[in-house]
């Protein structure tokens, strides 16, 4: 009788919780019911088409203003210590959303979003400071031009859907655009009020990611 090959040994999964893990972070402003109400209807329309596209959760989307990737414990303490008095040196304000688009342009859409109108300089202002408060804390500068927009979805690499992989850009461009205009279409406006900024914890997993808040920074 051949000796039985020995089973290897369980690996257990890092623990999220550990000390010395690391923490995938964000910064974002939380968005209303009146927002989250509009996106559920937009990408209840959008999914209806069998895109090839992961459609984002309407009530964990968000108005990103920064992503911080990786960190450890230690910085994310030093967020929740720096930031109430930049973002309170600000003043609230509302923008509403606009017309749908795409990122990076309609040849290859990779992400499909809601883009937003208002006092752009007010919140081009607010992620300058919070720009310049988290690189003083170890977090480097910002890698591209921020963009303000809100999630829809992303476009997926496999195309089991009905409309497939090659044909997406022509098909969210009909959507997206207006034939005989070329304007962007809008849904109807809501408001989208900007009072508070949020440290978020992202854990990721297999049924997609899950936001916890950290720290909330009201808006003076």
């Amino acid at each position: 009788m051949s000796p039985r090959t020995p089973r290897p040994p369980k690996v257990r999964p890092p623990d999220p919780d550990a000390l010395d893990a690391t923490w995938r972070l964000f910064l974002a402003v939380p968005l209303s019911a009146e927002v989250q109400a509009l996106l559920a209807n937009q990408i209840a329309e959008l999914s209806a088409l069998d895109w090839p596209v992961r459609w984002a959760q309407p009530d964990m989307a968000h108005l990103t203003i920064r992503f911080l990737g990786e960190s450890d414990r230690e910085h994310a303490e030093l967020l929740r210590m720096a930031l109430p008095s930049v973002v309170q040196a600000e003043q609230a304000f509302d923008l509403r959303t606009a017309a749908l688009g795409v990122f990076p342009n309609f040849r290859h859409p990779r992400v499909l979003w809601l883009g937003l109108h208002g006092p752009a300089h007010r919140l081009e202002r607010l992620v300058a400071q919070v720009d310049a408060s988290v690189s003083e804390l170890g977090f480097g500068a910002r890698d591209e031009d921020y963009h303000p927009h809100i999630t829809l979805g992303r476009a997926r690499n496999q195309s089991s859907e009905t409309v497939k992989l090659r044909d997406l850009p022509a098909a969210v461009k009909a959507r997206f655009v207006n034939d005989s205009t070329g304007a962007a279409i809008a849904p109807p406006p809501v408001p989208v009020p900007v009072h508070e900024v949020q440290l978020m914890r992202s854990h990721l997993g297999k049924g997609g990611a899950r936001y916890e808040v950290l720290s909330s920074f009201p808006l003076g």
